[in-house]
């Protein structure tokens, strides 16, 4: 992208108005590396969403299991 940014209130902006469609030949492929915590915690919010549990159902899960120390999959099995 020839587009150069000063803040992130300018990407914003800028994509606001923009359709990545328009740039998608330019992109490149990411490859991120997630720490094992936050990959475990994408995993399980991800099932939760498969199994049709809202966000604030997930929070109360997550919620209750912290407070009963155990693993938030233990309370929906």
């Amino acid at each position: 992208m020839a587009e150069e940014f000063n803040s992130f209130e300018e990407i914003e902006a800028f994509w606001e108005t923009h359709s990545t469609a328009e740039y998608w030949d330019e992109m490149e492929d990411l490859d991120l590396q997630l720490s094992p915590s936050l990959k475990a915690k994408l995993e399980r919010k991800k099932l939760y969403q498969l199994l049709g549990f809202s966000t604030e159902q997930i929070a109360e899960i997550e919620v209750k299991a912290k407070q009963e120390n155990v693993d938030s999959k233990e309370l929906i099995r």
